[in-house]
């Protein structure tokens, strides 16, 4: 299961603990197209660095893959 991050507390613990982040953003069309994936170096109310890339907050979906207990 993908979990999503949308809120400065949830950016904040995936920075902490250094998770690898994809970031997803959607076409005209509504389709999801993979960008990129890193750990997160920094995070405004705007944008969320990751590598040496910034990423629009409004703009990208930023995700971890949680994974379940067998």
């Amino acid at each position: 299961m993908n979990k999503t991050l949308s809120t400065d507390m949830e950016l904040f613990a995936a920075a902490l603990s250094q998770v690898r982040v994809a970031v997803i953003q959607h076409t005209a069309d509504d389709i999801p197209v993979f960008i990129a994936a890193g750990v997160i170096e920094k995070y405004t109310p705007h944008y969320v660095k990751i590598g040496e890339t910034n990423y629009l907050r409004d703009e990208s979906e930023f995700r971890i893959e949680e994974r379940s207990n067998p």
